[in-house]
């Protein structure tokens, strides 16, 4: 699996510098993550974990002083606790760390630095996991820090990703079969897939939700599901919009 998540850790750098497209108007009538979810237990799987990643740009800070103040004060907007809080240095990056729970939901709230110019250019980002049980939670804290976000004029970019087990081991054709199905719920248009012995990847665009990245520029791609064979036992499923997050 290790050339693999070398491949979606790359894609996931060239989706960073593409323009998502998040209107204000474009929430579904039903969050992104139970529609996930309800394909992947659709399709068979059993569905495992949940997660919701929550990103946006929070300007320019002129040194490692002010990403800790910056990180602090919205630590404190978004009501996080802070005494646990980790600033690093990660090669020429600052980032400060903060881990949470809340009602079964793992957090994790981080301001990274990243330096341009002499100055650093400051994003936040916020992880929320849990399991299919911890579903509601994970969608009334995502509300939350979605409208602190909104007041505040910022404009957050939303991924989510959903895991499945499926309790046997599939072929290769098995796997692109479960995908296809779940592409079938979710009306959606395949754009493109990779796949080896052990793993199948197809990427494409569902009009379920409105956010897309822009693939090459100028095709919509807001889905990704794949599939993974497991050494130990069955195959795991992944589900992602616009684009999976989490390693599989």
């Amino acid at each position: 699996m290790g050339k693999w998540s070398g491949w979606w850790i790359l894609l996931l750098l060239a989706a960073g510098v593409t323009v998502w497209r998040m209107p204000a108007e474009a929430k579904p009538e039903r969050p992104a993550a139970a529609q996930l979810l309800d394909a992947v237990e659709g399709s068979g799987a059993e569905g495992v974990s949940i997660q919701v990643r929550i990103r946006t740009e929070l300007g320019q800070v002129s040194g490692p002083a002010q990403i800790k103040e910056l990180a602090e004060a919205w630590a404190h907007r978004l009501d996080i606790p802070v005494p646990q809080a980790e600033l690093t240095r990660k090669s020429n990056l600052h980032v400060y760390q903060v881990l949470f729970e809340r009602q079964g939901v793992q957090g994790r709230f981080q301001v990274t630095g990243v330096p341009r110019q002499g100055a650093y250019d400051a994003y936040l980002v916020l992880s929320l996991t849990g399991t299919p049980d911890s579903l509601p939670y994970i969608g009334v804290i995502q509300d939350s820090f979605d409208k602190a976000l909104t007041k505040a004029d910022l404009i957050p970019q939303i991924s989510t990703c959903v895991r499945g087990m499926y309790s046997v081991k599939l072929s290769v054709d098995q796997q692109e079969g479960k995908i296809l199905s779940i592409f079938r719920t979710l009306h959606a248009k395949e754009l493109e897939r990779l796949q080896d012995e052990t793993v199948v990847s197809i990427s494409g665009y569902t009009p379920a939700w409105k956010p897309f990245i822009a693939l090459n520029g100028k095709t919509k791609m807001n889905l990704q599901v794949a599939t993974h064979r497991d050494s130990q036992s069955g195959t795991w499923i992944t589900v992602g919009t616009p684009i999976i997050t989490a390693e599989y």
